[in-house]
């Protein structure tokens, strides 16, 4: 859903402006976001970035055993329970797969977050490994492109537009 939302922006930012301005969080899904957009204005308290994925699976069976629940799955396919069989441990084979598509959505985040910046992915990764950077760090390491809070991403904005600055 999130890589929708990334690629609409991304979209329209390539024929209007459209600046992002992050307030007091923007990182993991705020910050995928606000990568879209030509420019990106954080505060300097802003908490920025975590590119980076985090995910697990749980296993709930000996819960549901204590509680009394059950459940059943009926699928057909060697992958079909992957994330609907919560009553067990993951085979090795889900597992590896599991961890795969952990991999594989870390280096979209990552690949889309150089593009974005305009880095090379070597550079993002130096960056990136699911930090969150607070204050001028991200600045200084291409996360944002400048400093300030809503009235500077307007003024920025009005300026890309070629509209007027008022008082």
């Amino acid at each position: 859903m999130i890589f929708w939302m990334w690629r609409e922006i991304r979209l329209l930012a390539a024929s209007k402006p459209v600046i992002a301005s992050m307030s007091d969080v923007a990182a993991s899904g705020g910050y995928y976001m606000a990568m879209g957009a030509g420019v990106i204005v954080a505060e300097s308290l802003t908490s920025t970035g975590s590119i980076g994925v985090v995910t697990g699976k749980f296993n709930l069976g000996k819960l549901s055993e204590k509680i009394g629940f059950n459940k059943e799955i009926i699928s057909k396919g060697r992958y079909a329970e992957l994330h609907a069989a919560e009553q067990r441990s993951l085979r090795l084979d889900e597992a590896e797969l599991f961890s795969k598509s952990a991999q594989h959505a870390y280096k979209q985040f990552q690949d889309k977050a150089a593009l974005s910046k305009s880095m090379t992915v070597d550079k993002m990764e130096e960056v990136a490994q699911g930090r969150v950077r607070t204050r001028k760090d991200t600045a200084s390491h291409g996360l944002v492109d400048a400093i300030g809070g809503l009235s500077r991403a307007v003024a920025i904005a009005k300026l890309k537009a070629n509209i007027p600055q008022t008082g």
